[in-house]
């Protein structure tokens, strides 16, 4: 009679994880996209946004934009769970709520470890914790061999990491993209700062040895090309004003912070 219960209980434990593992989901984030693949759960994505890469067409509907979701779209699509980040509206979130939809939002990390934890969060909800894991046991390992790169001696050069335009944006500490900086062994001119927003001329006055210019396509050529201008800034003395990519380092998975920061620490001390 025991081993029956047991047995019964045993059923409906798996029962009850089968119910709450999702089948089909809807991501408002790329790098939650870019994650279910590397969980290789792409198979579950239903719907996704305008900016998600995918790899095939065919793989989810496009039923979002990076601030309008169209809802009429999204419910005929009959997802299960919405994985999303604090970026998107609190309204959008209630929305998916009354339509029966669970959300699973992830407030915007801090740091590569929350990065990594988050990552793994991911993983358990769709059943993929192992892989996930494993994929961040590796990341980290990576992440100490690169790190064995920076030079333990000598000054710490100063660097300004840009992220804006117009207006100017500046990378600032208690964000994950501050770990780029820490991780680099350099020193962030705007570690004073709360909040991104700085003025050329403060840029100009706190003279970085370093800039890195994370935007896409001409934008971030032509900040390259204004910056280059001001010949007495010690970045340009140097020849070290640089461009790097801008999905890898603003919009990152585990895997893919590792490979922006190897290709940060290439660039300053080539």
């Amino acid at each position: 009679m025991k081993k029956i219960i047991g047995s019964l209980l045993f059923v409906l434990v798996l029962l009850s994880a089968s119910a709450q593992t999702p089948k089909r989901i809807i991501s408002l984030a790329p790098s939650l996209t870019k994650n279910l693949y590397l969980l290789d759960a792409e198979d579950l994505l239903v719907g996704c946004t305008s900016y998600c890469a995918l790899q095939a067409e065919t793989d989810a509907e496009i039923v979002a934009s990076a601030i309008q979701v169209n809802y009429e779209k999204a419910v005929m699509l009959k997802p299960d769970l919405l994985i999303t980040t604090s970026l998107t509206k609190p309204k959008t979130i209630e929305t998916f709520k009354k339509l029966g939809v669970e959300v699973l939002e992830f407030p915007s990390p801090k740091s590569f470890y929350q990065i990594c934890e988050q990552f793994i969060l991911l993983g358990e909800k769709v059943g993929k914790k192992e892989l996930a894991e494993q994929l961040i046991s590796e990341a980290k390992s990576r992440m100490e061999i690169i790190k064995q790169k920076v030079p333990q001696e000598g000054p710490r050069q100063k660097i300004f990491m840009q992220i804006g335009a117009n207006p100017l944006f500046a990378v600032v500490p208690n964000t994950f993209m501050n770990d780029f900086i820490r991780f680099s062994g350099t020193e962030n001119i705007a570690d004073d700062l709360k909040v991104g927003s700085i003025n050329r001329e403060t840029v100009l006055i706190r003279n970085p040895d370093i800039i890195i210019v994370v935007l896409m396509g001409s934008l971030g050529a032509e900040e390259k090309d204004h910056w280059e201008k001001f010949e007495a800034l010690s970045a340009v003395k140097k020849d070290q004003v640089f461009i790097v990519n801008a999905d890898k380092t603003c919009s990152p998975t585990p895997i893919s912070f590792v490979e922006a920061l190897d290709e940060l620490i290439a660039k300053i001390y080539k």
